[in-house]
């Protein structure tokens, strides 16, 4: 979303035509999502990134009436762990299991991005969890993309979920543009920024029992309203995956078989700095594969 105090009012339409025109079972937010603090309270001492956090959630609660589920990006991900809980999550909805990850660890540089690690907690984690779901399709999500790879980690999550043909589609922001690629027989999916060009715009993903068809909701700023395109991307679901689907009875939002690590903190790990390197090396071997 990228949220700031000049686009309040721009999110404020998005979200409406969300609940109004798409009507979706639950929205995911992929990371970036706010750089705008609640004013500051005399009474209570709190940090700005706080402050971030608990605008957004009270923004939230009252301009989208449709269930969400969140990840921080590498944008204002500071002390999302205090407002919304748990970054790193499992949960089945709709025939479909969902992994939502963010990093443990991170180091920022000037101009420089994806000095991002998991633990090894979360690792053991993410294995567990995806042997277990072996025989659901699973989706992933991600801010910084696993393929193309934009964070140190990257490369080790791609051969991680290599392993799992469950994996049907890792869904992925960061980069602000739309992209679709393929890989170890699974989607990569970028989706469009909410606020930034060229074509600012969001995802619908429609399931159906043989498929996932994927449609794009992008912004016309010259008639200021949302328009779905003609684009139609469709990721198949392996015979053994596909299910009969049946809509999600009742009013209340639910997360089926839910798994979480627990709420951390994000760290801030200099050490990370020595590596800068690698991520070099990852982007080259998108364009120069070595067997």
């Amino acid at each position: 979303m990228h949220i700031s105090a000049s686009t309040l009012q721009y999110t404020a339409d998005s979200l409406y035509c969300v609940d109004t025109q798409w009507k979706p079972d639950f929205v995911l937010f992929t990371g970036d999502n706010n750089g705008h603090p609640a004013p500051v309270d005399p009474n209570v001492l709190e940090s700005r990134d706080l402050r971030r956090q608990r605008f957004l959630k009270q923004f939230l609660a009252e301009h989208l009436k449709t269930p969400y589920v969140i990840i921080p990006g590498d944008n204002w991900p500071e002390e999302f762990d205090k407002v919304f809980g748990a970054k790193q999550y499992s949960f089945d909805r709709g025939g479909l299991h969902f992994v939502l990850l963010a990093p443990d660890r991170v180091w920022s540089l000037p101009k420089h991005e994806g000095l991002s690690v998991f633990d090894t907690a979360t690792w053991d984690w993410i294995e567990s969890d995806l042997q277990q779901a072996r025989q659901r399709p699973t989706l992933v999500a991600i801010h910084e993309p696993v393929f193309p790879p934009t964070f140190l980690d990257a490369p080790r999550l791609r051969q991680m979920l290599a392993r799992y043909p469950n994996v049907v589609a890792v869904l992925q922001g960061h980069l602000h543009v739309d992209l679709h690629m393929n890989a170890d027989g699974k989607a990569y999916l970028v989706a469009p920024s909410l606020q930034r060009p060229p074509a600012p715009g969001m995802k619908l993903v429609e399931v159906h029992e043989a498929e996932l068809i994927i449609r794009t909701v992008s912004h016309d700023a010259a008639k200021g309203q949302f328009e779905m395109q003609p684009r139609v991307q469709r990721i198949g679901l392996p015979a053994g995956l596909q299910r009969p689907v049946a809509p999600p009875v009742g009013s209340t939002f639910t997360r089926g078989d839910y798994s979480a690590l627990p709420a951390q903190p994000l760290v801030k790990d200099a050490s990370l700095e020595g590596r800068s390197g690698e991520l070099v090396k990852n982007a080259l071997r998108l364009f120069l594969p070595t067997k």
